[in-house]
């Protein structure tokens, strides 16, 4: 009798509350956030440069016989490519948090008046375990290609809108490891490489127009920082300084956000150094923290640690040619090659000193023996003259 009722109340008495900040397993990358909202013809548009790695052509320099001599070698390297179409055209599928799929038409009006879209990072359905983050109605994009995009948002010269006004969040899920303690991958140069900026051995470098060029004894009017590093630090989430909200903007103490987070959960980390823009978290929990930190910003330019792998250049098929006719050094180039592309610089610099002195001395030989021809012989005296 007993046993029996005991089963019973097991079996119907109702589950236990979920905690706000309990930690959801998940499988799969996180979806991407970004803010969209209609232009003037009532199309929505996402505007984003996407990462990709690249077969190309890149120039060094060697010494042969004590000459410099110009070659070519195709590497591997991370390029940008900027991509601007209607949500339509990525030939993705759309549906609810809840399940529920839609057409493109019906994603439109949705969307127009300013809201969130989620878009799959890997092209597959979003894992469960994410989409505890969002309201149900949460529109998600199923499509492929974004996995690996910088969102463009409003810096003030773009010609293109509408465009939100700050840098798309990211939804990370943190975790405790087996000591218990939260670490978060960092931006060991807190908050970004503004300028492009890199140290090097003998000064630093700045890419401009996608080419490494040396600057030495220079004011700088950015940022000095170490060149881009796929590796990333981690730290204590304590140790880090940041600033917690809920989704309303409504500040969050410091010691509530390490209480809330000492296990662990899905948080926002804001992607530069203010508050989201406000249709980047219609379609989230109002109970989800965001954490605004100089050390969570990643730049274009540089790998972040939030994203999935990305896949190398696929090899050429049937005498393809993958490797672009591309300068050797892009915004995205390593350390390794912008080293390399400095010491093009200096050793193109050294063969127009070396061309421009040997012109000059040639120059100033031509001009002697000139001279030399203009000026009248001596009459030299005759020697042992013949006295009368």
């Amino acid at each position: 009798m007993f046993s029996s009722l005991l089963v019973a109340v097991t079996v119907t008495a109702p589950a236990a509350p979920v905690p706000k900040d309990a930690v959801p397993n998940t499988t799969g990358p996180a979806p991407r956030v970004v803010a969209v909202k209609a232009d003037g013809s009532g199309s929505v548009w996402i505007t984003a440069q996407i990462a990709e790695k690249r077969m190309v052509q890149q120039q060094f320099f060697v010494m042969e016989n004590g000459q410099q001599v110009l070659k070519q070698r195709e590497v591997e390297q991370v390029v940008y490519n900027h991509v601007r179409k209607t949500i339509g055209e990525f030939g993705g599928k759309f549906t609810t948090a809840d399940g529920v799929t839609f057409t493109t038409e019906e994603a439109t009006k949705r969307l127009k008046d300013g809201a969130t879209l989620l878009i799959t990072a890997d092209g597959k359905p979003v894992d469960k375990g994410w989409l505890r983050a969002v309201a149900p109605d949460a529109v998600i994009m199923v499509a492929e290609g974004l996995g690996h995009a910088y969102f463009l948002h409003d810096q003030g010269y773009e010609t293109v809108g509408p465009l939100p006004k700050t840098a798309a969040p990211r939804l990370v899920m943190l975790r405790a490891d087996e000591t218990g303690a939260v670490k978060v991958a960092t931006n060991p140069n807190g908050g970004g490489n503004p300028s492009q900026i890199y140290y090097d051995g003998d000064g630093a470098i700045r890419v401009v127009r996608g080419r490494a060029v040396v600057l030495q004894g220079v004011d700088f009017d950015g940022s000095l920082a170490p060149a881009p590093t796929a590796s990333n630090s981690k730290k204590l989430l304590a140790d880090v300084k940041f600033d917690a909200y809920d989704t309303d903007g409504k500040l969050v103490s410091r010691t509530e956000a390490l209480k809330r987070l000492k296990a662990g959960g899905l948080v926002l980390l804001a992607g530069d150094n203010r508050f989201p823009d406000p249709d980047h978290l219609k379609a989230f929990r109002d109970d989800i923290l965001v954490l605004v930190s100089g050390e969570f910003i990643f730049p274009m330019n540089v790998p972040n640690p939030y994203d999935m792998p990305m896949k190398s250049s696929e090899p050429a098929k049937g005498g393809e040619k993958t490797a672009q006719p591309v300068p050797a050094v892009g915004v995205a180039a390593p350390a390794a090659q912008l080293k390399l592309a400095v010491a093009i610089e200096r050793a193109a610099a050294a063969a127009e000193r070396a061309e421009a002195a040997e012109k000059a001395a040639a120059a100033e030989k031509a001009k002697a023996e000139e001279k030399a021809k203009e000026k009248p012989a001596e009459k030299k005296p005759e020697a042992n003259p013949i006295k009368p």
